[in-house]
């Protein structure tokens, strides 16, 4: 659906149901996201326009009650974003938290949330904890996770790329993706080579890249985001691997990140996305609007927030309440489509949103069209191939 389309949709659902019944004078939307830190191109500003998008395209009410965006920098910060959160629950209330940047603090808001009886939608952490010890009643895992990023591995390994290094940032992100990308490679028939946990952050990973050289790799997984990825990839081009054959497959990997570090750096590379600006017309008009406000381009992160926001708001207008239990119950195995995906389940046994991933390829810079003109899409894989079967989870779903 188009802009416009939304914004008569959004006309639509905005006439309020004559059950409606609001717990909230005010209906608030905390963000947590990263203002100020190393994600704060891939979340931060971007995250924070698109959210107000979504409250805009819904006509700025939910069943006649004011929507109001409260936006606070976490700093990737478990305890400030948990002292913040509290603190706004308390003197404000708060009816929803969405994007929440960095896994740790993730997992830390998770058990606030559920305390408190507050809807979140994480966007911005990738940590499969979030549906597995770490789920419950009012969380869902909204934007992707890292068994959906190891598409592009699963591929590879199928397709011949046997020997596996990987490079990984030693905090709750990173190991999770070494979990799925280790999982990817053996399930497919490959060999994890040696694997180094990396202080985060860091600058230097040239003994890392030199010693998985040495080990044999045939393709090193960076298990890294932000400008630590950036770093490794950069080492990695200036010490000739990707010239000498060994393929390079990043954690996750961002638009603004090509660009930080130009196109033919990072050229070949495959990465799994969960959006792209240019996927379709609706989604390069949605791209438009978000442009035009801020100059760039949007990424995979920030339209999930739109998604988010704009998911949760339609739900509490179709009820006609802000009940937390009742919006929970109804979200529990909805199927939608929207700009950011099509056809997604929100799995009720484990708040997991599951949806078709992408496999993006940089190219070159003598094929890129526009500013932000990185990807080809290579390949996509089914929701129901891209994350972990609903049998493997953990979450004990005793709500």
């Amino acid at each position: 659906m188009a802009a416009a389309g939304l914004l008569a949709a959004a006309t639509a659902v905005g006439v309020i149901p004559a059950s409606a019944q609001m717990k909230s004078k005010q209906f608030n939307i905390l963000m947590l996201t990263d203002l100020s830190s190393v994600y704060s191109e891939t979340s931060g500003p971007g995250d924070v326009e698109f959210a107000k998008m979504a409250v805009d395209d819904f006509g700025g009410k939910v069943n006649g009650v004011p929507i109001n965006v409260i936006v606070v920098d976490n700093k990737l910060d478990p305890a400030l974003s948990v002292n913040k959160a509290r603190e706004i629950i308390d003197s404000q209330g708060v009816n929803l938290i969405t994007d929440v940047s960095s896994s740790a603090a993730a997992i830390a808001i998770a058990k606030l949330a559920n305390e408190r009886h507050i809807l979140t939608t994480f966007v911005s952490p990738g940590t499969t904890a979030l549906t597995n010890e770490a789920c419950g009643k009012y969380t869902w895992h909204y934007g992707y996770d890292t068994s959906a990023m190891s598409a592009p591995v699963k591929k590879m390994t199928q397709d011949g790329t046997k020997k596996w290094y990987f490079i990984t940032a030693d905090f709750a992100f990173g190991k999770s993706l070494l979990d799925s990308f280790s999982k990817a490679v053996k399930d497919n028939g490959g060999e994890v080579v040696g694997v180094d946990m990396v202080p985060f952050p860091n600058d230097d990973f040239s003994s890392y890249l030199l010693k998985a050289q040495a080990a044999g790799a045939e393709a090193i997984g960076i298990l890294e985001s932000g400008q630590d990825l950036r770093n490794a990839v950069k080492q990695a081009r200036e010490f000739g691997l990707m010239d000498a054959g060994i393929k390079i497959v990043p954690g996750q990997l961002n638009l603004s990140d090509v660009k930080a570090l130009g196109p033919d750096t990072w050229a070949g590379v495959n990465a799994a996305l969960i959006w792209y600006w240019d996927l379709d017309d609706e989604t390069r008009k949605f791209a438009k609007r978000f442009h035009d406000k801020l100059n760039f381009y949007p990424g995979d992160i920030h339209a999930g927030n739109y998604s988010a926001v704009y998911q949760v708001l339609k739900t509490v207008q179709e009820l006609g309440t802000d009940d937390p239990d009742k919006v929970t119950e109804a979200l529990e195995g909805r199927r939608f489509s929207d700009m950011f995906t099509k056809d997604a389940l929100m799995r009720k046994r484990d708040h997991l949103v599951v949806k078709r991933t992408f496999i993006g390829q940089v190219k070159p810079a003598s094929e890129v069209k526009n500013d932000s003109d990185f990807f080809t899409i290579v390949g996509s894989v089914p929701g129901d191939e891209a994350y972990y079967p609903e049998a493997e989870s953990t979450c004990k779903h005793d709500w």
